[in-house]
């Protein structure tokens, strides 16, 4: 849930991988690379750079908050099978008992149906859980550029983010298409074959779409953020900054054109020409408790309000803007990303400010992510939303998950200031966690949904929590395999090894998921 994969090697969460978190002048630490692609900053004026500003240590509250926020989703994804109309595909449906054909002794006032309760709870945790993820992510992303340049810092998000998607597409498939034995009405016509190669053969990452997503963000804004960045830009030049180089939009770096169009919007087109004035121009635009809960409220409740009208925009054959709005999801996540970035920039202004509104700003990002949660209870086709419950939704989405984030972070900040044992064993397990919840949910309830009261949420929630955590903990002590699920491997591992600047894993992974689509869309 992130955000959630980075912090553990950030914070320096495993004493044994302390060698990867430092920079190094030899070429067989393959997180951490020295090139000539860097910007040079010399030994003096690292020292200055660090007088000016130290690297943030680590931060219990945010350990606590992505703890809690991985088990969310997975009480998410467990809730979402009680929905009373299960829309999501693949996924297994608490039957409807008046249609299986065997005789059942359950209850119905003894089991009490939570199923409408369920479906909001999972409204409301939809309303904020990815986009705190994505707000976690961008700011740890701040206290990470101190300790690796650019190159190595996208170099470590190929490890740590796109390793584990294509190990995901490749093994992760499997135990979803276990969901094709969980009771189905009608049930399916197809054979367990055909429905193990539709996971195949196509792009689903299922629950592994965040650190996707996580991946392309940053590298796309790595440039940006080292731009800006008292570690990496510490030139005092009095020309404005455009795409890292005094020549608006056409500069030779970075490369990438949609690079260059993120790098030129500077923050909210606030033009600055160094961190400190970056800093100022944070400060400017979310300064003051009304500018940091407004503004960032009314632009992500517009993104969301233009995605939510993205069918009725086709239905009246606004084709055109339909195709468009239907990504602004996707600018929504990366809006707040560069938020999470910026607040870490500009923190002691942030934080001074956040801290005497952070009960206001919970509770109301609280109420509008409780009326989204409503929202969706009441609407019968989410696919298909109306002006009406396109708007509402949009609304109490955009604005109730900023509030609440930052009215959260604010709190945990002031509950937890010292880092506990325990909080780093369970951070550690948070990624795991996330990527495995469900290989154990769809197996399980795929069997428990036949055995009346074996079915009921309390029970199910029992017998998946455990083997859940159990699985989670196994992968943090699996030497090298850990790898392969985002976590750094032990000192002396054989992966991601040596050769090709260690992507030879990567390249690997890539040729046989593209094996595994190209057969299954032929055979």
């Amino acid at each position: 849930m992130s955000e959630l994969e980075q912090q553990s090697l950030e914070q320096s969460d495993c004493e044994d991988n302390k060698h990867l978190l430092q920079p190094t002048r030899n070429h067989e630490t393959t997180y951490l690379l020295e090139t000539v692609d860097v910007k040079p900053v010399t030994e003096e004026k690292e020292e200055d750079v660090i007088q000016k500003e130290k690297p943030p240590s680590r931060r219990a509250d945010i350990d606590v908050i992505i703890i809690f926020l991985t088990y969310g989703i997975y009480l998410f994804h467990l809730s979402v099978i009680y929905f009373p109309a299960n829309r999501i595909p693949h996924s297994n449906k608490y039957p409807n008992l008046t249609s299986i054909s065997r005789d059942t002794s359950e209850d119905p006032f003894t089991i009490i149906s939570p199923s409408y309760i369920l479906e909001w709870f999972a409204g409301f945790m939809y309303g904020w859980n990815m986009p705190m993820f994505f707000y976690l992510s961008g700011h740890n992303a701040y206290s990470a550029l101190f300790r690796r340049s650019e190159v190595q810092f996208r170099d470590e998000r190929v490890h740590r983010l796109l390793v584990p998607c294509l190990f995901f597409l490749i093994v992760g498939q499997l135990p979803y298409s276990v969901s094709y034995f969980s009771p189905r009405y009608p049930p399916l016509e197809i054979s367990y074959w055909d429905y193990l190669k539709n996971f195949y053969a196509n792009f689903d990452l299922q629950a592994a779409w965040f650190l996707w997503y996580l991946f392309f963000f940053f590298q796309f804004m790595t440039y940006w953020f080292t731009v800006y960045h008292p570690a990496h830009n510490t030139s005092d030049g009095t020309e404005i900054v455009c795409c890292g180089s005094t020549t608006c939009c056409c500069s030779v770096r970075p490369f990438n054109c949609l690079t260059r169009f993120f790098c030129c919007l500077h923050f909210l087109l606030k033009p600055s020409k160094s961190p400190e004035e970056f800093k100022l121009a944070v400060s400017k635009l979310l300064g003051g408790p009304f500018k940091l809960a407004l503004v960032p409220a009314i632009l992500l409740a517009l993104f969301e309000v233009l995605h939510n009208l993205t069918p009725y925009l086709t239905i009246v054959r606004y084709t055109f803007f339909a195709v468009f709005f239907q990504f602004t999801t996707t600018f929504s996540y990366l809006l707040i990303f560069v938020l999470g970035y910026a607040t870490a920039a500009a923190d002691p202004l942030i934080r001074q400010t956040s801290k005497v509104w952070a009960w206001s700003c919970f509770i109301s990002g609280m109420v509008l992510c409780t009326l989204f949660g409503v929202v969706a209870v009441l609407d019968t086709n989410p696919i298909q939303y109306g002006t009406d419950m396109g708007v509402l939704g949009g609304l109490t989405r955009g604005s109730g998950q900023w509030l609440f984030i930052i009215g959260a972070v604010s709190l945990a900040r002031e509950k937890y200031t010292e880092p506990k044992d325990w909080h780093r064993t369970f951070r550690e397990m948070a990624l795991p966690f996330y990527l495995v919840h469900q290989w154990v949910i769809n197996p399980v309830t795929s069997g428990a949904l036949w055995v009346p009261y074996l079915r009921s949420f309390p029970v199910v929630l029992a017998i998946t929590t455990v083997p859940t955590v159990a699985l989670a903990y196994l992968i943090t002590k699996s030497g090298s395999l850990r790898y392969f699920f985002g976590l750094p491997p032990p000192r002396g591992s054989f992966l991601p090894g040596k050769r090709l600047r260690g992507f030879v894993p990567v390249l690997v992974l890539a040729g046989v998921e593209l094996l595994c689509l190209i057969l299954a869309n032929t055979l």
